[in-house]
């Protein structure tokens, strides 16, 4: 009986071993940005304070686009699309995951080589973006 059991343990751990190799995703938090990768374009850096997990979205001419996401409580740095920019009326949309409310920046005024950090608050219509250098 002791050998059925632990026979059917490793035939367990292997399934799911062998189901759950394929998924291995690297951290945004252990990523770093090429530096002249980042003159080319405008990093979106993202703080999000909510617990949600944020999709984030440009908005430029009332075009929408997918730029990237963010887990809740946690950071990322995004490297924008180039052919963005430089924009003048550029806004920043993030959607919690569960699709309650959305918090939406702008209008941005970007070039290349600069930084636009972006601060989710847990009250979305209380979050703000800023523009450096």
């Amino acid at each position: 009986m002791f050998r059925v059991r632990l026979f059917l343990a490793i035939a367990t751990a292997a399934v799911l071993g062998a189901g759950c190799a394929g998924y291995n995703q690297a951290s945004s938090a252990g990523d770093v940005l090429d530096p002249a990768a980042a003159a080319r374009t405008v990093v979106l850096h993202v703080e999000n304070l909510n617990t949600q997990s944020m999709e984030l979205r440009t908005i430029v001419n009332g075009k929408s686009e997918f730029v990237g996401s963010v887990g809740g409580s946690d950071t990322t740095s995004i490297l924008m699309d180039p052919s963005l920019f430089p924009a003048g009326f550029l806004y920043i949309e993030a959607i919690p995951g569960n699709g309650l409310g959305r918090a939406i920046v702008g209008p941005l005024s970007a070039s290349r080589g600069q930084r636009i950090r972006f601060t989710i608050q847990p009250a979305l219509d209380m979050s703000s973006a800023i523009v450096v250098r």
